[in-house]
């Protein structure tokens, strides 16, 4: 009688459980990266900083749009640089580029789409400055985002924007 207690209570308890929010899984910038994007930038010649606007000079791994789709429309915590796009009226940052690293918006040339996510955060985020390292949570979505400044290959609506405490 008990054992059969304990199983229609372990049933009743069943959408319970299926009803508590996805945790978010922590993910690398090189989770992003395709295999073959990998090799190649392992096996990248020295690129030559003379004209580094100069798209013929450089590895067209650097301008990669190639994606891995195991992320997709999953929950991700994923820690990196913002370089902003759009404040609110408090100066708050409401969408941004997401890198890998530091500087991003200055260094050239600038990460390949697919180390970049286009970020929208409505509710904003209140930051001391870009050179901090950031954790962001939410849903991760293929999707291309370009706007003259850069472009990415992901897209994520942003559910936590925090400073990074990580290692």
């Amino acid at each position: 009688m008990k054992l059969r207690g304990l199983l229609l209570l372990g049933v009743l308890m069943m959408p319970i459980a299926w009803a508590v929010p996805n945790e978010a899984v922590d993910v690398s910038w090189l989770d992003l990266v395709p295999q073959e994007d990998l090799d190649a930038m392992e096996n990248m010649p020295e690129i030559s900083h003379e004209n580094p606007f100069d798209r013929a000079n450089l590895p067209e791994v650097l301008f990669s749009t190639s994606v891995v789709d195991t992320y997709e429309q999953q929950n991700i915590r994923i820690a990196g640089y913002m370089v902003p796009l759009e404040t609110d009226e408090k100066g708050d940052i409401t969408e941004f580029f997401f890198a890998p690293y530091m500087g991003a918006c200055v260094h050239v040339p600038p990460p390949a789409p697919n180390q970049l996510i286009h970020v929208k955060f409505p509710e904003g985020a209140e930051i001391e400055g870009i050179w901090y390292p950031f954790e962001i949570e939410g849903v991760l979505s293929i999707e291309t985002f370009d706007n003259g400044l850069g472009a990415a290959s992901y897209s994520l609506q942003a559910t936590k924007v925090k400073a990074y405490e990580g290692e």
